[in-house]
């Protein structure tokens, strides 16, 4: 077994190119930083299985800050501080040169952060309460809100038989 860490300088194990590799990804990290260190070794190992787990919610959120970064001037990422998902969304708004802040909720909301803001793009992270981000939303008094979506997030999950009713 070999750990790749993202915030590492990629460094493959020097096994034979024709060694079996299988990757397993874990389920919060950047889709980009995924989607790199996955190229890194397939291109040392041709033959490597991939199972990419990317949470689905992860995937979607990180698109929807990417769609948006060129229409606001600052991002508000509403989760807890030891959230990997929130930390991403930070970052990926952050990589667009947007400044980002991340905020367990309202009462985190600084007003330095917006000072010559016009447009304030606000996601959150996937365990997020809806009601911490409608908070920061309604304390915002914004003109408009425009959602994005950039992927129905319909996917239902069945309990085991035995949690059943």
């Amino acid at each position: 077994m070999h750990l790749v860490d993202d915030r590492e300088e990629m460094n493959l194990p020097d096994w034979d190119d024709d060694t079996p590799v299988a990757v397993l990804t874990q389920t919060t990290l950047s889709v980009d930083d995924t989607k790199r260190s996955i190229d890194d070794i397939q291109n040392k190992f041709s033959n490597a299985i991939i199972r990419n787990d990317l949470c689905y919610a992860t995937t979607n959120r990180q698109s929807a800050v990417k769609e948006i970064t060129d229409k606001i001037d600052v991002m508000l990422v509403i989760g807890a501080p030891n959230s990997s998902n929130c930390n991403r969304l930070r970052e990926v708004a952050e990589a667009q040169d947007v400044p980002a802040y991340l905020l367990n909720g309202l009462d985190e909301l600084r007003p330095e952060w917006l000072e010559g803001a016009e447009n304030v793009g606000i996601t959150s992270g996937a365990s997020t309460p809806e009601y911490l981000v409608q908070q920061v939303i309604d304390a915002l008094e914004p003109d408009e809100v425009i959602e994005v979506e950039v992927a129905k997030e319909d996917i239902t999950f069945v309990l085991p038989k035995e949690l059943r009713d």
